[in-house]
């Protein structure tokens, strides 16, 4: 059962946020460790610290071989949903939990409340809490995801909005511990064949995103989360973990961040998962008999460059291969990947690279737009970061493409 919901006074601040704790800066990071420890969380050899321009972070304060334990969190320390409001999605079901708990008489998760982000961090980060003249200059991919994010959380609020008033919770305080949620919930599949739900997991939430093959390995085991060291570690060295195979546009839609890609000119490790989608300028392009030809066969959609190997995802090479190709020479290279005849890539990229330079030209025009509109913007600089990082990203790869044989 929930706890007790205590007397509130004010509806528009959310009630357990880093703000809200009563928990020393300074030692709400200790504190949370301890009381990480004391249900029963195993924490070898790191610490949560300041990073320099990626906020907080685990690093080691010792070696640490390939193949050891960093931590594990065993299920009576996660933090589940109470068993009501059955009927809303499981990501309502965890935020409204949270809230109905930090708002408790006595709040059980005060302490690793303490250490999450504010819902001001939230605003300068998350591209769905920013004002419509931000919004609008987000690139093109971002838009589908962003709206459906956008209907989520309305179908969120909707199927807790009775719950919400009868017990003098506000939209604000639901919202903010839904962000929490779609950025730190674990899924939590029980032993016996138990429901799944969505779970908060203590201190592996600290843990920053790294592409997969360059992170710690993190398992979902009968009785617990572990993280594994995936190689040698010195100490003072930062753990990562993947957050899934994603691009930096979903990384900025459900995480507030970018990391870098393969055409960056620094020395961090590239997003080797990152994509820049093409289905806003070869969609168009294509004929209304090859769009009904690609949907019969499941490639309609999701066409990408791929900055990592510079080349057309193989789904692209399909969509346009069905524009320049007979039936029996296209349904030979869906099947087997390469073309029946003579090699055709030459012809491909001739009819996408007229399309990839009107997508440069427009990315180099909203890369001016962000300068403008920066100028004048206050208390936005977080913003129009990962909006001018993430449309330089854009026009890079799509300059390599161009620039390439």
């Amino acid at each position: 059962m929930p706890p007790r919901l205590a007397k509130r006074t004010k509806l528009s601040e959310p009630v357990c946020s880093a703000n809200a704790v009563v928990v020393p800066s300074e030692d709400k990071h200790a504190a949370f460790t301890a009381w990480s420890k004391e249900r029963g969380v195993e924490i070898r050899d790191v610490k949560p610290a300041k990073l320099p321009g990626r906020g907080l972070g685990l690093v080691t304060t010792a070696k640490i071989k390939a193949g050891a334990r960093i931590i594990f969190v065993p299920e009576k320390a996660m933090f589940k949903p109470y068993n009501f409001l059955t009927n809303a999605s499981p990501q309502a079901q965890l935020a409204v939990s949270i809230l109905v708990d930090c708002k408790a008489a006595q709040p059980t998760i005060s302490p690793w409340a303490a250490t999450w982000p504010t819902d001001s961090d939230f605003e300068h980060s998350m591209p769905l809490r920013w004002p419509d003249a931000l919004r609008c200059l987000v690139p093109p991919p971002v838009e589908q995801p962003l709206q459906r994010q956008e209907e989520d959380l309305t179908k969120d609020l909707d199927a807790v909005y009775d719950f919400l008033a009868a017990s003098e919770l506000s939209d604000d305080d639901f919202r903010y511990y839904w962000f929490i949620v779609n950025s730190r919930s674990f899924h939590w599949k029980p032993p016996g064949g138990k429901a799944g739900s969505m779970v908060m997991c203590p201190f592996i939430d600290y843990i920053n995103h790294a592409p997969g093959g360059t992170a710690c390995n993190v398992f979902e085991r009968a009785n617990g989360y572990e993280v594994v060291a995936e190689r040698d570690y010195a100490a003072g060295e930062e753990i990562l973990a993947t957050y899934g195979a994603h691009s930096n546009d979903k990384l900025l839609v459900h995480y507030g961040f970018i990391c870098h890609s393969s055409t960056d000119s620094d020395h961090q490790t590239p997003n080797r998962d990152d994509d820049i989608r093409l289905d806003h300028i070869l969609l168009p392009a294509l004929t209304p008999a090859v769009r009904t030809q690609l949907q019969d066969v499941g490639f309609l959609g999701g066409y990408a460059l791929l900055p990592a190997t510079n080349e057309l995802c193989f789904k692209t090479q399909v969509a346009v291969r069905a524009m320049l190709l007979t039936c029996n020479e296209w349904e030979y290279f869906v099947a087997n990947g390469e073309d029946l005849g003579g090699d055709q890539s030459g012809a491909v990229r001739k009819f996408v690279g007229p399309l990839l330079k009107q997508y440069f030209d427009e990315a180099a025009e909203n890369l001016v737009r962000v300068a403008f509109r920066r100028e004048d913007a206050i208390d936005m600089n977080n913003e129009f970061e990962l909006l001018d990082t993430r449309w330089t990203q854009i026009a890079q790869a799509l300059e390599d493409f161009l620039n390439s044989a």
